[in-house]
């Protein structure tokens, strides 16, 4: 709770840092009357010109101050509510790249069936188990469902495809209970995943790749 505050604290003094970052707005009429202050008269059309230039200037200078002062307020609440949600969320999760996973290829047993006109199902399998995905494949591109399991056979993930671009997934525990703020990859690399499941008190660890978990990866066991 005191963490909570503390963020609480640094959102005050954001908005504090920001307003002095800005100071007072002058308005028009104010910057015209500095201006042909320091330029000593406006009687003469050649000063009262250099005036409105020199005004046009100033305000275009405060339109960029003002402009990255709030851009600088946004980036630094950002962080802090982002920073601030991690903290509080029901789960807890890494993801490390995995580098020893060099023959991807090597990873799934992939076979392509035909489905229908113009659509094929793309069943990967784990290399010494059962099946590990099913996409539907058009075009050459993931089109429509896509659906992935564990070893075990309940269901891992739920994703919808169009064209090869993802348009939804969701992730499940093996209970059923969808895995909120899944950290999903799509970079084609290998990565070790870790999450708590505070509902059942598990911490879960195993190697994703492309939507799937790596064969022989997946443990869980009492959170701490």
């Amino acid at each position: 709770m005191a963490l909570g505050f503390g963020s609480l604290k640094q959102m005050s003094d954001t908005f504090k840092y920001n307003r002095d970052l800005l100071g007072k707005k002058k308005s028009v009429r104010e910057i015209y009357k500095e201006e042909i202050k320091k330029r000593g008269t406006a009687s003469n059309r050649e000063n009262l010109e250099f005036v409105r230039l020199r005004v046009a200037r100033a305000l275009k200078r405060n339109r960029a101050k003002e402009l990255f002062a709030r851009i600088v307020a946004i980036l630094i609440l950002a962080v802090l509510v982002i920073g601030t949600i991690l903290m509080f969320l029901g789960i807890d999760f890494t993801s490390v790249r995995k580098n020893r996973y060099d023959d991807k290829a090597a990873l799934f047993k992939t076979i392509i069936y035909e489905h229908a006109k113009e659509v094929k199902l793309k069943t990967d399998y784990f290399p010494n188990g059962p099946k590990a995905s099913e996409t539907f494949i058009k075009d050459g591109l993931r089109h429509q469902n896509s659906e992935s399991y564990y070893e075990s056979g309940e269901q891992f993930r739920s994703a919808l495809y169009y064209y090869d671009t993802l348009v939804t997934d969701f992730y499940f525990y093996k209970s059923g209970d969808t895995i909120k703020n899944f950290p999903a990859r799509y970079d084609k690399e290998a990565h070790r995943i870790t999450l708590l499941d505070k509902k059942r008190r598990k911490k879960i660890e195993f190697d994703f790749y492309d939507g799937k978990i790596i064969q022989g990866t997946y443990k869980e066991k009492e959170a701490e």
